[in-house]
């Protein structure tokens, strides 16, 4: 798994006004390229009906200097440009795909339009143990929380780096890049921290800042589960099982499950979701025989399973 430690990667994003007559193109977004580091355009097209080479014109309607021709074997090319005279704004490009043949273009594949944003800050993400798209956590356990700039190939890994993290509008005494956090009580929580990041690139000194945020939403696990009721029942009485959830944070979900396969096979499956904490499971049942029953209790962040065995007489 490629880690987001170097060079920033944006790729084309729009479809507006593509046209691609024998090919389908692969393009994908990762948010905002920032002036002054490298900025990688990465596009690529399905199965082809000729072979290569393919020639690939990338055409900067803001940029001209930055315009280029690659030809390649690969259904795809990557390019890097470095926009360093740029405000920060909403750009196009244009890429013109061709099978070409020593030298010379021959056969249009199809051209793409697209728009691509430059900012003059840092971008990055919050990860939660590495995870930067997890935004539930549950109270009383410590949670590694990582400042991970968005950009490839190493441009900033010789830079010196500042870190402010704060969290529900109070500043932290960490200041390095991962902090440790333990969410004490149920409640959405507001996190950022801001990155400042120094670096001499040749004769320049480069300095970049950029406010990362996320959300995360606190929730108490449950701490136990209990079912009362009767485990024995006559055909065609009325089973009622009273199931209660202690501690958590709702909303909750109660999962049943009853199956017999001798002398017969019957399976039901039942998904109750409910913000209380008790919830009655009733069930009559038409046939003699000794039913399996498996109930889990659960919220966003912890389960609990109940097993039991029900016998009809």
């Amino acid at each position: 798994m490629r880690t987001l430690s170097s060079f920033f990667i944006l790729c084309l994003v729009s479809f507006n006004n593509a046209m691609f007559y024998d090919t389908t193109p692969r393009l994908y977004d990762f948010g905002p390229g920032t002036i002054g580091a490298p900025m990688l355009f990465r596009y690529s097209f399905g199965d082809a009906t000729m072979g290569p080479p393919y020639e690939f014109r990338f055409k900067f309607a803001q940029f001209p200097q930055y315009d280029k021709t690659i030809v390649s074997d690969q259904n795809g090319e990557d390019y890097v440009v470095t926009f360093e005279s740029a405000k920060a704004g909403n750009y196009t490009v244009q890429i013109d795909a061709w099978y070409s043949r020593h030298g010379i273009p021959f056969h249009w594949i199809g051209t793409l339009n697209s728009t691509f944003q430059l900012t003059d800050s840092l971008t990055g993400t919050i990860a939660v143990n590495d995870d930067a798209r997890k935004k539930v956590v549950f109270t009383a356990e410590t949670f590694k929380l990582s400042a991970i700039l968005s950009y490839y190939f190493g441009f900033f890994n010789s830079a010196n780096m500042t870190y402010k993290w704060i969290i529900n509008d109070e500043v932290q005494e960490e200041s390095s890049k991962v902090i440790v956090h333990t969410f004490s009580q149920p409640r959405l929580n507001n996190i950022s921290v801001i990155v400042t990041a120094t670096k001499t690139n040749g004769s320049d000194l480069i300095q970049k800042s950029g406010t990362f945020s996320t959300t995360l939403e606190s929730k108490d696990p449950i701490t136990n589960f209990t079912v009362d009721g009767p485990t024995e029942v006559k055909v065609f009485e009325r089973l009622q099982l009273d199931c209660k959830i202690h501690g958590g944070t709702p909303p909750f979900e109660f999962d049943y499950f009853f199956w017999i396969d001798n002398p017969y096979s019957e399976h039901i499956n039942v998904i109750k979701p409910s913000n209380e904490s008790l919830f009655s499971l009733i069930r009559y049942f038409s046939a003699k025989g000794k039913r399996s029953l498996k109930i889990v209790a659960k919220n966003d962040v912890s389960s609990i399973t109940k097993w039991m065995d029900i016998s009809v007489y």
